[in-house]
């Protein structure tokens, strides 16, 4: 049927499906990384649409669009249902990182006007000997959408959600609108 654990515990282990990775939960301790997010914390903010750095509501913009900063590493802009980890980011903590060197070097800012539960980027498992399968083009986890077969032999260990109405922003331009 697919994986899962001895010990399963309902919505704490699995949701719309999906199999999640356990992880310790020790609020306040230790130093933000900001180019990792905790997998409860990121699914959280995906889910709620909370900010991935302060954890405050991201949703309080009059045109009731959410601030993405995503990597930039394709060299193509950021395109109509475009999927991504990267949960959402309020105004004032995108101004605060644009200058850290792993956010300033690796990221574009973008708008998005509607934000869709599309899947779950995790370790798939193959059915046959319980092995993990690699990843496609070596990449640390598998995008596995909802309502694919290998859900249920994935171990999520991140939230996918689907980006639509998308507009590129300059976080120069934040930083100014932010100021006054």
């Amino acid at each position: 049927m697919g994986i899962g654990y001895a010990d399963e515990y309902g919505i704490a282990d699995r949701r719309r499906g999906a199999l999640w990775i356990r992880v310790p939960v020790k609020p306040g301790a230790g130093a933000p990384l900001l180019d990792r997010v905790h997998a409860l914390r990121q699914r959280q903010a995906m889910n709620h649409m909370l900010c991935q750095y302060c954890g405050r509501p991201t949703d309080d913009r009059p045109d009731g669009r959410h601030l993405f900063l995503l990597p930039a590493g394709t060299g193509r802009p950021i395109t109509d249902g475009e999927r991504t980890t990267a949960p959402p980011v309020c105004d004032g903590c995108a101004v605060e990182v644009r200058d850290h060197p792993s956010v300033r070097r690796r990221c574009v800012a973008v708008w998005v006007e509607e934000v869709t539960a599309w899947g779950v980027a995790g370790v798939v498992y193959a059915p046959a000997t319980f092995r993990p399968v690699p990843g496609e083009h070596g990449e640390r986890f598998t995008l596995v959408a909802y309502g694919d077969p290998r859900l249920r032999w994935t171990l999520a260990c991140r939230e996918v959600v689907a980006l639509h109405g998308c507009t590129a922003v300059d976080l120069e331009d934040l930083r100014e609108r932010t100021a006054t």
